[in-house]
């Protein structure tokens, strides 16, 4: 709990503590020409089809059953497939990386043409190379050691973020000395991650040897699910990044990137939530315990809708104040842009929370799967809502998708957990006994 909690904290930092700093130093136009190259080598993080999560809950399984042998063989089988995959994600992009008129798509402003394809491969570097962390994070989690590489991922992150800051504060630095910053530390912190992992699993190594065709194939269906979610994250945020940048300019995706920020507070404390629901909801149903599932998902997403109303509360009378104050001022509030992405994240803490139960059993495929369907729908609506009503309607176009999958996930959650609506709802209006429901598995 303490090494989940500890992530969002840091992420809220490295999101909200750059931003004044870097509107101060650069502008409020460099700063979205920043933010616009930014969002397209997040869509490289798809090379990794989804065998980091996959192996994870592979090698977790297995060694717990006692077969050390079989999670270091998809250990160094996923690590095969995600090494060839970036490589050749990258040598694509670099063919066709400087041919392509990044200011006139993006409506570039502080930066050249072809600075803006080093910054964009520079990256893309970057961010293949952070997968790399993904599978090591896998060895540490399956070998009892989950705080310990999650606390070394967040600190790397929060490393990252003040080091390169630093960097863009220099006089006269550029977008491309910031960028080769993150992926200097990158590589640093990536060897003194895996050299941690070998000292307290010397039996996790990387290789060739135990690399099998077979144990990819047999990960691929899980796999393919888990890649559907980063899809989806990839359309929602890289994409409406880019639709804004695109039709509105570099002025406005500020604008909408840092009311989206401050809105998504709340977020961070339901991904705590859902990480530490997701292993007792999977030991629920491994020991076919349902009603202890089904009280573990009614808490939880009355806890979630609880933090994201407070936080939503909080935040409509005292964000355009903070929000003023955070910026220096450099960009215009709009209230009614703000309003509705607020809303939108209390329909976010209901689908959020109750996906814990499709996840948890290996059956999210459906589900990833219409959640890619909704963030690309909802990116196609913005890109008609844009044009009469600007950010509002890139706002809008996000609550359309939330809606969509809460229509989508929590009647699937219920079916699982043997609950109806009409049970749930009154569920969520009783007050939760966490004590005995999350943590005694004799409730019932």
């Amino acid at each position: 709990m303490g090494a989940a909690a500890l992530s969002p904290i840091v992420t809220a930092c490295i999101q909200l503590g750059p931003v004044p700093i870097l509107l101060h130093t650069w502008g409020a136009a460099k700063y979205g020409d920043w933010l616009l190259l930014w969002a397209i080598p997040g869509y490289l993080s798809l090379s990794d089809m989804g065998f980091g999560d996959a192996s994870g809950n592979d090698m977790t399984v297995r060694v717990a059953a006692g077969d050390r042998q079989g999670a270091l063989r998809t250990f160094q089988s996923s690590w095969v497939l995600l090494a060839v995959a970036s490589v050749v994600v990258l040598l694509a992009a670099s063919l066709v990386m400087w041919r392509i008129p990044w200011q006139l798509w993006l409506k570039l402003s502080s930066i050249s043409n072809s600075d803006a394809a080093a910054v964009i491969f520079t990256l893309g570097v970057y961010t293949v190379l952070a997968q790399q962390n993904g599978i090591y994070e896998s060895g540490f989690r399956c070998d009892g050691h989950y705080a310990t590489g999650m606390s070394w991922v967040t600190a790397l992150r929060l490393i990252e973020a003040v080091g390169s800051t630093a960097v863009a504060m220099v006089r006269g630095s550029s977008l491309l000395a910031v960028a080769v910053a993150y992926l200097v530390i990158r590589v640093v912190g990536t060897v003194a991650y895996g050299l941690r992992l070998r000292q307290l699993s010397p039996w996790l190594t990387l290789g060739f040897r135990h690399a099998r065709l077979k144990t990819i194939r047999d990960l691929s269906i899980p796999a393919l699910g888990f890649m559907a979610m980063p899809l989806g994250h990839a359309c929602s945020f890289q994409g409406f990044t880019v639709v804004v940048g695109s039709l509105l300019g570099p002025q406005s995706v500020v604008a909408f990137s840092t009311m989206r920020t401050l809105s998504r507070i709340s977020c961070q404390l339901l991904t705590v939530v859902a990480r530490a629901v997701w292993p007792e909801m999977s030991s629920a149903f491994g020991a076919g315990n349902i009603p202890l599932a089904r009280k573990l998902h009614r808490n939880a997403c009355q806890l979630g809708v609880a933090l994201s109303l407070l936080a939503g509360i909080l935040l409509w009378a005292a964000g355009p104040y903070v929000y003023r104050i955070w910026v220096r001022h450099a960009v215009v509030f709009d209230s009614a842009c703000f309003d509705v992405l607020l809303v939108g994240i209390i329909a976010n803490s209901v689908w959020l929370t109750s996906s814990v139960v499709p996840m948890s059993t290996n059956v999210h495929h459906r589900m990833a799967v219409a959640y890619l369907l909704g963030t690309s729908g909802s990116l196609a609506l913005a890109w008609l809502l844009i044009h009469p009503y600007g950010n509002l309607g890139a706002a809008s176009a996000i609550l359309i998708g939330e809606v969509w999958m809460c229509w989508f996930v929590l009647p699937m959650a219920l079916r699982q957990v043997n609950d109806t609506p009409a049970e749930f709802l009154s569920a969520m209006f009783r007050r939760p006994r966490f004590n005995r429901a999350w943590w005694s598995t004799n409730e019932v």
